[in-house]
């Protein structure tokens, strides 16, 4: 069976219960709606209007009434930049600010800074500045802007680091800039691991986190076996953090500490024998997924939450209704190991990215409805939030969020166990933290799917497919056709993990073609013939593959 979606609403804390209030009010269902629904699909996208999202703690979350200058669409990073202000970016290339256009204490109007599609850049999902120079992570360059006449807009930029390898899959991206203490701009390249026509990568920067000179002539590498790095930033003792996705040889979602030369399990074929893993620092709970991410200052309080981080959560792909906001609080122990402690914030579906202001709240970037690729597939979709700390809200217990039943008997997971190897589901699938075979590792899988959702996905495997489980087809010269997944490419091979579980490393020339499977590469109807029962029975043993807190 082929589990092709990650995903998690798993919340079982239990030493920490915090409470949740419903806190969007009905005065900005209007300017949501005008916001973030177009009207060709208002019914799809009525839940980011109109449900109520439960928030955990003392705040209140407020809806941005952006109605004013550029239009959102699918916002894909917020940060706080020059002058104070709020600089976001919609993944169709607008860079803007959030103003407050009328003076009532909420964000209007989306002011635009920059168009980096005007310079023929796509992507841009990194972002951080130094002084009044904006420097902005594109799938081809980082460039740096600079308003030079102060009416809010940039008239003059450069190319800042160029050594970046591009082709034209949509997933390439350079984020997580941030200017570290000695004054290096550090940032992260996603993987090109699933990508057939991925462009040569002589540095190996693809799955890896990199430091740029302040000059930007000289770079190096860091860590390498990352996948989709997405938040990185450095906490008030000068140490580095970045989260990562599960997936391609990553068995959770992480939270990690950069340590100098370390592999971290990404794409083991393109780095060779790159010596001991390692670990995570921490195992990401809140939800799958994570995005942006922020270190909250140590003098803003913000509900007891100073110097903690705080993380976005996408959700799992195009489940529309999953994503979140998670907190954690990082102690550094006296023989300088870190321990950890994980809270939920709110649940509000598809986040990007997270940021504080300078008033103390936290903004967050709702990235909404897109298509499989993350392109935009509506004329205005997602939006912002703002998260406000407010002692006068009454806290309200967190609701339970555990996936799994407590009450799974051994029997009904015995013949659950029987009927998975009946059907052949081992053939395809790890059920340990072991190697991914043609299909997802289980481990833990009830831990990131509810019990409904990890049927859909037996029932109706096409509907959402990971982008690293994307099968491909691939035609030779002699008229041989391969079927399987890209799991590493370079100059002259791709490497193909094909039916039975074996890699092949197949020449770039001796292949005629290569097409993109629109279907899972999993069988329908692995369900039929079974009754309810036993159908009931093999939830019951994937459930029970996941850890127990």
């Amino acid at each position: 069976m082929n589990f092709l979606a990650y995903n998690n609403m798993q919340g079982c804390w239990v030493k920490n219960e915090w409470p949740k209030r419903w806190v969007i009010h009905l005065a900005w269902l209007i300017p949501l709606l005008l916001c973030c629904c177009s009207t060709k699909n208002s019914e799809e996208n009525l839940f980011y209007s109109q449900k109520e999202f439960p928030v955990y703690g003392h705040y209140r979350l407020e809806m941005l009434p952006i109605d004013k200058g550029v239009s959102i669409v699918n916002p894909i990073q917020i940060s706080l930049g020059p002058n104070g202000h709020i600089y976001a970016a919609n993944q169709t290339g607008e860079i803007y600010r959030l103003l407050d256009s009328d003076g009532d204490g909420l964000e209007d109007e989306a002011a635009l800074y920059v168009d980096v599609s005007e310079f023929g850049l796509r992507s841009p999902s990194g972002f951080t500045y130094r002084g009044d120079t904006v420097y902005i992570g594109t799938s081809q360059e980082i460039r740096a802007f600079v308003d030079m006449d102060g009416d809010g807009r940039a008239d003059s930029s450069w190319t800042f680091f160029n050594e970046i390898p591009f082709s034209n899959h949509p997933y390439e991206w350079t984020t997580g800039l941030n200017f570290g203490p000695d004054g290096w701009l550090y940032c992260a390249m996603s993987t090109d691991s699933w990508n057939a026509g991925a462009s040569p990568d002589p540095k190996g920067y693809r799955g890896a986190i990199i430091r740029i000179s302040p000059d930007g002539k000289q770079s190096e590498i860091l860590a390498s076996g990352i996948r989709s790095v997405y938040g990185v930033g450095f906490n008030q003792e000068g140490d580095l953090f970045f989260t990562d996705n599960e997936g391609g040889g990553n068995p959770h979602e992480e939270l990690n500490l950069l340590v100098a030369g370390a592999f971290y399990g990404h794409n083991p074929l393109k780095y060779g024998s790159p010596g001991k893993l390692q670990e995570p620092a921490h195992i990401l709970k809140t939800e799958v997924a994570p995005g942006g991410m922020a270190f909250n200052s140590t003098e803003n309080d913000f509900g007891d939450a100073a110097g903690q981080l705080f993380i976005a959560f996408y959700g799992p792909g195009e489940r529309w209704q999953r994503g979140g906001v998670g907190r954690v609080k990082i102690e550094k122990q006296d023989d300088s190991n870190y321990v950890f402690e994980e809270f939920p914030v709110a649940d509000i579906p598809k986040l990007s990215d997270l940021a504080f202001g300078k008033n103390g709240d936290l903004y967050l970037a709702q990235h909404g409805r897109s298509d499989y690729w993350y392109n935009p597939t509506e004329t205005q979709t997602g939006g912002f939030f703002r998260l406000i700390y407010d002692p006068e809200v009454s806290p309200t217990p967190v609701a339970q969020r555990e996936l799994k039943p407590s009450d799974l008997s051994e029997n009904a997971i015995e013949a659950g166990k029987q009927l998975f190897a009946e059907r052949a589901c081992s053939a395809c699938h790890q059920v340990d933290e072991s190697e991914e075979l043609l299909g997802p590792n289980l481990n833990d899988i009830g831990n990131r799917l509810s019990r409904a959702e990890i049927r859909e996905e037996i029932e109706a495997p096409s509907e959402i497919i990971k982008p690293s489980m994307m099968g491909v087809k691939i035609t030779l010269n002699d008229g041989k056709v391969q079927l399987g997944r890209i799991i590493n490419t370079d100059e002259k091979h791709l490497s193909v993990m094909l039916v039975g579980n074996f890699v092949e490393k197949i020449p770039r020339d001796q292949i005629i073609k290569v097409e993109e499977e629109k279907k899972s590469l999993m069988y329908e109807g692995l369900l039929s013939g079974l009754s309810e029962q036993e159908i009931e029975h093999l939830l019951d043993y994937i459930i029970s593959l996941s850890r127990s807190e």
